[in-house]
């Protein structure tokens, strides 16, 4: 697993030893987090747009399609927050949750 997150808006994230996600909101300190959308071209237009795309995964298995293809990409290239392994990404119905790293404590 990798993450990923960048104050600025570009393509790719550069990677980090973690990020924290924030209910509602997103990755934190990530470009495109928030309640409403991050993305230049929509928030000029429809600025009070949810943000229904807070948190981007890609699954590290599409790294190795793209090599056969012949593109070389790594993690945070594609401009996602999380690069995961294992879980299939496409068939998860919307509104699935899942967990991963230290959980904050209840007391």
């Amino acid at each position: 697993m990798a993450v990923a997150a960048d104050h600025g808006h570009h393509f790719s994230k550069p990677s980090r030893d973690q990020i924290v996600l924030v209910e509602g909101r997103g990755a934190e300190g990530d470009a495109h987090a928030g309640p409403f959308v991050g993305h230049r071209y929509l928030a000029r237009r429809r600025p009070r747009l949810p943000n229904l795309r807070q948190v981007h995964l890609i699954p590290f298995e599409l790294f190795a399609s793209l090599s056969k293809a012949g593109f070389v990409v790594g993690a945070g290239e594609l401009g996602e927050n999380i690069t995961n392994a294992g879980l299939d990404l496409e068939r998860m119905p919307l509104g699935t949750s899942s967990n991963s790293g230290p959980q904050p404590s209840s007391s």
